[in-house]
């Protein structure tokens, strides 16, 4: 019945739940990539297997999770379960802040789509990787220089869920591979519901966003100067909440409208951080670390971009 209403004040509803749907359809095989990853890091590794085998200095730590998102073929939806779990573990928040913010943007499967995206332009897929890197260990610098005060990880709900199928906490008392799976699926089950429903919230956002929003990102370019461009670019990959495995196909798309350093803002910071990964962090970190990710990531990756692109670009 509102379908009608709704259309009558030039609403295109067939549009917004096609684009909802495209969204999901895209995000939910790699989230369930991601939970079935972070299932089995918290089921199958023990925490002294971490704890022994792990380097112990943050360098070389972020240097295995540098090398980790290079070789996990996941977007974004997928590395925030993950990172969780790494947390969860006891990894240093440095090393899994690098590795959340890091995989999305150099995964296997970004570099193809962003090579194909931009007509083979090797040197678009090279500043992508050289700024992702560099943005995601800076971020996860700034969180052992200035660590968080208090817990990152945030109990509630989730939390309840989770024990409701055998807490992570008694993890270590199963020690049949039979209970072990188990125990396996049916956190997979947990977390997979857990963390879709901030999915479902954070895509229909940006599907409005895509198709009622986006024009206004477009004229606000006009006159713009550089600094105005990435951050209008960096704030449309926000909203729009693009999957990392073929945001370069809008970014292509905006390529005669924005400069390349807009371009650039758009495909580092989009994958890092969009509306349907901070929801999907609220399920499981405190809102005081969900901010200052969100702010950090954020100002280093225009420093980056704008110093770069400001002093000749590529």
């Amino acid at each position: 019945m509102a379908k009608p209403v709704l259309e009558g004040a030039q609403i295109p509803v067939n549009t917004i739940v096609n684009v909802f749907l495209g969204i999901i359809l895209q995000a939910v095989p790699f989230l369930l990539i991601g939970v079935l990853l972070s299932s089995a890091i918290q089921v199958f590794i023990p925490q002294s297997f971490i704890e022994r085998r792990f380097p112990k200095s943050i360098g070389m730590g972020m240097l295995v999770a540098i090398l980790g998102g290079f070789c996990l073929p996941v977007c974004d939806c997928a590395s925030i379960p993950v990172f969780r779990s790494l947390v969860r573990r006891g990894i240093p928040l440095p090393v899994a802040v690098t590795f959340m913010t890091a995989t999305p943007v150099i995964n296997p499967v970004v570099i193809v789509s962003t090579y194909y995206a931009f007509s083979g332009n090797t040197g678009i897929v090279v500043g992508r990787i050289f700024f992702g890197i560099v943005a995601a260990v800076l971020i996860g610098l700034t969180m052992g220089f200035w660590p968080p005060k208090g817990s990152v990880l945030a109990g509630g709900a989730f939390d309840r869920l989770l024990c409701s199928c055998g807490c992570y906490d008694d993890v270590e008392s199963i020690t049949t591979f039979k209970g072990k799976a188990g125990l396996f699926i049916r956190h997979s089950q947990a977390e997979f519901f857990g963390v879709g429903k901030y999915l479902v919230m954070g895509s229909f956002i940006a599907a409005l966003f895509q198709v009622m929003g986006t024009g206004l990102f477009t004229k606000a370019q006009d006159g713009a100067g550089l600094a105005v461009s990435i951050l209008i670019m960096m704030v449309m990959a926000f909203v729009l909440s693009l999957c990392s495995s073929s945001d370069a196909i809008i970014a292509r798309s905006l390529a005669n409208q924005f400069p390349m350093g807009a371009i650039m803002g758009f495909l580092v910071f989009g994958p890092m951080m969009d509306i349907k990964n901070v929801l999907m962090l609220s399920s499981g970190f405190s809102k005081a670390f969900i901010v200052r990710l969100l702010l950090t990531s954020l100002s280093i990756c225009f420093v980056l971009v704008f110093l770069f692109f400001n002093w000749g670009g590529m």
